[in-house]
Formats: structure tokens, C-alpha cells, sequence
């Protein structure tokens, strides 16, 4: 018969208990490479409607104010679209025109819009 002191090996209690720490810790590291991978999607839309709206603004600039139409597009990626942009003049009445151009996440039905994801930016034109 085997001393108590010379028993080598784990009990039936210690490798479940590790098991159990052990799933523990694999689901935590799932639940933060998933939401990883959201904001980095995120983070590559945003790159994505921010460089759009970049190019409009420069395409109407480029315009001088010489056309002066009111617009809207909407951003895709990959054929899938991500968000809306649009665009309107105003006439202040003081010899300028404001241009407004406005993103907005396209809102997919039965998903939130993220805050902070709106924005505007103002142009000024002289007649």
C-alpha cells in the first residue's frame, strides 16, 4: 500500500477545478476579442464616412459656389451601405453662402444609432 506522501498525481477535484478556472478565463478572452473586432469595425466605418465626406466637401469647394444644388449621397462599402451623407447651401443674406454638410450612420432597422457618429461642417462662400 501507497503512503499518503508518496501519492503522485492530481485528484478528480483539482483537474475540475481547473477546467472550471480554465473555461473562466477562455470565455473572458472571447467576450474581448468580440467586442475588439466591433470597434475596430466601427473604427474602419467612421475612417470610411470620414474620408467620404472629406472628398464631397472638397468637391464643392472646388465648385467656387458656382453651383449651389442641394444633395445627398449615400457611402457604401462593399456594396453594403454604411451611412448617408448630404449636403444644403444657405443664403444668410450678408453677400456668403454656408454650405452644410451632414453624415449620418445608415440606420439598418432594428439596430441604435452610436453616439457622436453625426456631425456637420460649414463652408463659407463669398457671391
Amino acid at each position: 500500500m501507497l503512503d499518503a506522501m508518496t501519492r503522485t498525481g492530481f485528484t478528480v477535484v483539482e483537474v475540475l477545478v481547473a477546467l472550471v478556472v480554465f473555461a473562466i478565463g477562455a470565455l473572458g478572452f472571447a467576450a474581448e476579442i468580440a467586442v475588439l473586432t466591433r470597434l475596430l469595425a466601427q473604427g474602419r466605418r467612421a475612417a470610411a464616412v470620414t474620408q467620404a465626406a472629406a472628398t464631397r466637401l472638397e468637391r464643392l469647394q472646388a465648385n467656387g459656389c458656382r453651383s449651389r444644388a442641394d444633395g445627398g449621397e449615400t457611402l457604401k462599402v462593399n456594396s453594403v451601405p454604411i451611412a448617408e451623407i448630404a449636403w444644403s447651401w444657405t443664403d444668410p443674406g450678408d453677400s456668403t453662402y454656408g454650405l452644410t454638410l451632414r453624415t449620418a450612420p445608415f440606420i439598418v432597422p432594428g439596430t441604435t444609432r452610436v453616439p457622436g457618429d453625426t456631425f456637420d461642417a460649414v463652408l463659407w462662400c463669398r457671391r
